[in-house]
């Protein structure tokens, strides 16, 4: 096999795998009742002492990502709030926003990816009805 389609044969692999992931995020939050979404935070108000891996074991539901993954999602939602984008030096008194499927993505794919995701994909394949 040459490289040139081994390559291809790989970003069609993980295209899939990107897929899978994002699916599942998204998944994850329809099984959640109204009740259980109202109660879920998606902000977090750090205060001396914090860590973010323990911020995310505490509040971030269980995604089927990886913790290195959610904390760059975090820090990149949250500029303001890490010295020098270091997960490691967050400031106290800062109010984070926690990770959710649009921070994800916007982590995970290009801006033109993303475009056409929310435009949906191979639109010239669709169906039309009268």
């Amino acid at each position: 096999m040459n490289s040139i389609a081994h390559a291809q044969d790989d970003y069609k692999e993980a295209e899939r795998a990107l897929d899978t992931l994002i699916s599942d995020v998204i998944n994850s939050d329809k099984d959640l009742t109204k009740a259980q979404k109202e109660e879920k935070p998606t902000h977090y108000i750090t205060k001396y002492g914090d860590t973010l891996d323990q911020i995310i074991i505490d509040h971030v539901e269980k995604m089927p990502i990886r913790k290195d993954i959610l904390k760059r999602a975090i820090v990149n939602a949250n500029r303001n709030c890490f010295n020098k984008n270091n997960p490691n030096w967050m400031y106290s008194g800062c109010k984070l926003k926690l990770p959710d499927v649009d921070d994800l993505s916007k982590l995970i794919f290009t801006d033109a990816e993303r475009v056409k995701m929310l435009k949906g994909k191979d639109q010239e394949h669709w169906v039309r009805y009268p």
